[in-house]
């Protein structure tokens, strides 16, 4: 007999041996330190077997801004089971478990990195987020000469930065295509699991930070994790610091959360390695509340859209979308997703096309989605179809 539970402080290490075991992980003291900070964040869950906890997953709140809209966001990790207790629905029900819960605290959206797409498409996240992985010799860098010398460079460990850079994340249009609101405590975290980052911070005027990058050391590789920057000043500063490690390092990677490629940027763009690669996955939690908050570019007439989601059935059925002055109707008209519409699609696809990673009409090219051509073609003019960024990993 099985039982779903919420775990408290008291579980953390049952639940953290649980852990060690199915992901074939070592304790450490730094491993313990960055585990301990998650979990008192997360709603944790549990599968008992008895008195023995047998699988378990975390849910942990977060808030993503999608193009100026706010939206709650669970990011799920450290989904696992003994393996001697696996293949008998035991995520499927902890997954239940946490919709059911998420809608009620409303929750938008979920993300989760998954170990295989087939697994977690059965309950209904889709690929949505993709990095664009640069690769280059050190012999290969440009000569980055600036343009007007000033302002000041700090070089500084992760946890003495974020006062600097916190903003200039939060502000930067890259941040703002589904990416992560970093709460201190994310980047608290960000540093425990991370001590080897370090942070290359501009100071345009001498106080305030206008641009950084995140790195670190990984044998003869300078491995980059994130850059963001404001002007092209700033740009220049940063390029030009990456630059000057070359004679500490003979390699140079950036894992992008912008999927799109920019190999033109060098003088000769055969130099550089780019290689897109999938990353994370995504679903709507509760789709009426994501579909009122959506920032629509332009109005949208009266259609209907025919939405399947097996694992959350409020998302189900045949709901009548119309976007004008007076802002988003979204309200469902019959509970069988069945009936006629303009546009039948499942979570997965809706999420997609929403999202920006896929339109409606390509969609339909390939057979994900069926419907009206002029209803799809009209709609898309309405979503925002910029590619969506994620720059975090939980």
């Amino acid at each position: 007999m099985s039982e779903i539970v919420k775990l408290t402080s008291k579980d953390l290490d049952e639940f953290y041996h649980l852990y060690l075991y199915a992901f074939n992980n070592q304790d450490s003291e730094e491993r313990r330190a960055f585990f301990n900070d998650r979990y008192q964040h997360s709603q944790v869950y549990g599968l008992l077997h008895g008195d023995k906890l047998s699988s378990g997953m975390l849910s942990i709140p977060f808030k993503v801004n999608f193009h100026g809209v706010i939206y709650k966001m669970n990011g799920i990790g450290d989904v696992m089971s003994y393996p001697e207790f696996g293949g008998h629905g035991a995520i499927t029900a902890l997954m239940r478990q946490a919709f059911s819960d998420m809608r009620r605290d409303g929750v938008a959206l979920s993300y989760l990195a998954p170990f295989s797409y087939e697994f977690y498409r059965r309950f209904g996240y889709e690929e949505v987020f993709d990095r664009a992985v640069y690769k280059i010799k050190n012999t290969d860098l440009p000569r980055v000469k600036i343009a007007e010398e000033r302002g000041q460079f700090l070089r500084l460990p992760l946890n003495e930065a974020v006062s600097l850079i916190d903003e200039v994340y939060e502000n930067n249009e890259q941040s703002r295509n589904g990416g992560v609101h970093r709460d201190d405590w994310w980047w608290h975290y960000l540093g425990l699991k991370h001590p080897a980052w370090q942070v290359g911070v501009y100071l345009e005027d001498g106080k305030n930070a206008s641009g950084y990058v995140i790195y670190e050391a990984a044998g003869d590789t300078f491995k980059i994790q994130e850059i963001m920057y404001t002007n092209q000043i700033s740009y220049q500063y940063l390029q030009r610091f990456i630059c000057q490690h070359e004679s500490m390092f003979a390699r140079f990677e950036y894992a992008s959360g912008d999927p799109k490629g920019y190999p033109d940027v060098m003088a000769n763009p055969y130099v550089v390695s780019v290689n897109i690669q999938p990353y994370m996955m995504a679903r709507i939690i509760n789709l009426q509340k994501f579909m009122n908050d959506y920032p629509f570019i332009q109005k949208v007439k009266s259609l209907r859209l025919g939405v399947k989601d097996s694992l959350i059935p409020q998302n189900n059925g045949i709901w009548r979308l119309k976007v004008n002055v007076n802002g988003t109707s979204f309200e469902k008209i019959s509970k069988n997703e069945q009936n006629l519409a303009d546009i039948h699609l499942d979570i997965q696809n809706l999420t997609k096309a929403f999202m920006g990673y896929r339109q409606l009409a390509y969609l339909k090219q390939v057979g994900k989605i069926t419907g009206n051509i002029e209803s799809i073609r009209n709609l898309d003019l309405a979503l925002r179809n910029e590619s969506p960024m994620l720059w975090d990993y939980f």
